[in-house]
């Protein structure tokens, strides 16, 4: 019996983690979903009020305003990963913030399509930075605490996207909601400025908290600041002198894998894969739910103002960080890949229950988007937007795994930016197709104007199928490491 229990490994302890720097990664994190949420409530609007197009018709224009977004990270998610891996964290994040409060506010003063596109273009490009972020907090954290840092992080994202549409719904128009305060010429011309520039505020505070109090976390830089220089004493030395022993040449760092590289390993081909398809699913979600809640009732939406659809993206929003409030416990409880293919199944459900809201609103007497008294439809729809959410939970666990399974912590950084590309371009596709799928569902009335929701549903089960895929090769690399 007493060498049973000498055997029986000892519960490795908690590393404490650095609450003040976490601190400072979390509220810059915050900035990225605000950035890619504030223009939601509104976007659809933008397009009418512009003349762009109206009712169903606008998600094909606002569906590629918020493509742009998407397709910006997808390319530049990437290479702000390398970069960091080469000249440390903290610049690509400053670069990022200070990026984000320009084009934030060129967004808000944009009259033509052209000019939206570019802008939103361009905010997509630094928001790409998020690859540098996880790597702060998988740099920051080790594998006793992981489990606590990263869903604490993920929070942020939903703060930001809780935020991000609230701004944007509260804020718009003012010159008709606040005409005491905003019933001037410029912000008639303007009408969507005012959000803009609230989210401009928030990425000058993200920069200066980046300068005065974010360190830099990238291993070799943070060797070369620690290492002391050796005493006077011992590096002089006559010239004439021979060293007793060979003096080698430093170590050169090891550098960051090659694309090729990750993806010739399974386990990360495998989360690749995975986060791809959550990705597009969850980027579908969000803007169709956008798009079906603005457009009429008789196109398959709900009707609703820019205003209502904010303070329901914000019950969203809010629902998702009492949810995630709870990851921490889940996973130290629960087995990682357990909890992603349970959270992974929930989206074909979701996808489901959709168009049954816009036949509880087609049931109703009065089409006023400010009269809805019907209690099934609200707790309708709040039941698809917490369903929606607890798919969301899985992206706090996709972090840990890529943190698990990369292959050296010279490579963190890259890994991340590889997922996060792969994640990016499927959520930037997601919205042009989606809100295309919806357009023509409801113009050409395909599968009685549900196509757009098979597509999601067939999407959702397919990323059910990857998710056993990531158990099998991260079974297999345990198995043999080589």
């Amino acid at each position: 019996m007493r060498s049973r229990s000498r055997s029986r490994p000892r519960p490795q302890a908690i590393t404490p983690l650095p609450k003040l720097q976490l601190a400072t990664v979390f509220a810059i994190k915050v900035l990225i979903p605000i950035s890619s949420t504030q223009i939601l409530p509104y976007v659809n609007e933008m397009m009418e009020k512009f003349g762009l197009s109206k009712g169903a018709g606008a998600g094909y224009y606002s569906g590629l305003v918020t493509s742009s977004f998407g397709i910006a990270q997808l390319l530049s998610m990437y290479y702000w990963g390398k970069l960091s891996d080469n000249i440390g964290r903290l610049p690509v994040i400053l670069m990022g913030t200070i990026g984000v409060s320009i084009t934030s506010a060129l967004f808000g003063v944009s009259r033509t399509f052209p000019m939206m596109l570019l802008t939103r273009f361009l905010s997509g490009v630094f928001c790409g930075t998020t690859g540098a972020i996880h790597s702060v907090v998988g740099e920051l954290s080790d594998e006793t605490n992981a489990s606590t840092a990263f869903p604490l992080y993920d929070i942020c994202s939903a703060i930001g996207f809780a935020v991000g549409p609230l701004i944007g719904g509260t804020f718009a128009n003012p010159a008709e909601q606040y005409p005491e305060w905003f019933n001037t010429p410029f912000f008639r011309a303007y009408p969507y400025l005012l959000p803009c520039l609230i989210n401009a505020l928030i990425a000058v505070v993200a920069s200066i908290l980046a300068v005065f109090i974010l360190e830099e976390t990238l291993p070799m830089k943070r060797k070369k600041q620690s290492v002391p220089s050796p005493p006077s004493e011992l590096v002089a030395m006559d010239e004439e002198e021979e060293p007793a022993y060979p003096i080698l040449p430093p170590l050169e760092p090891p550098k960051p894998p090659t694309v090729k590289s990750l993806l010739s390993i399974p386990v990360i081909r495998a989360i690749c894969l995975s986060t791809g398809s959550l990705g597009f699913i969850a980027g579908s979600f969000n803007h169709v739910f956008v798009l079906m809640a603005y457009a009429p009732i008789l196109d398959g939406g709900l009707a609703l103002s820019p205003s209502q659809i904010g303070r329901l993206m914000f019950f969203m929003g809010t629902t998702s960080i009492f949810l995630k409030l709870s990851m921490p416990f889940l996973l130290r409880r629960f087995d990682h890949l357990t909890v992603f293919t349970v959270c992974t199944m929930i989206w074909p459900f979701t996808f489901a229950l959709m168009p049954v809201l816009n036949a509880i609103r087609r049931g109703e007497q009065d089409p006023n988007p400010n009269v809805i008294e019907n209690a099934w439809l609200w707790a309708g729809v709040r039941l698809v937007l917490v369903m929606s959410r607890v798919g969301t939970m899985v992206f706090s666990i996709v972090m840990i795994l890529v943190r698990e399974t990369a292959p050296g912590p010279a490579s963190l950084g890259t890994t991340n930016g590889l997922t996060e590309f792969v994640q990016s371009g499927f959520g930037s596709l997601s919205s042009a197709v989606i809100s295309s799928l919806f357009a023509v569902s409801a113009s050409k009335h395909l599968v009685g104007g549900q196509l757009w929701v098979v597509f999601s549903i067939l999407v959702s089960l397919c990323a059910s199928g990857f998710a056993e895929g990531i158990r099998k090769h991260r079974n297999l690399q345990r198995l043999h490491p080589e």
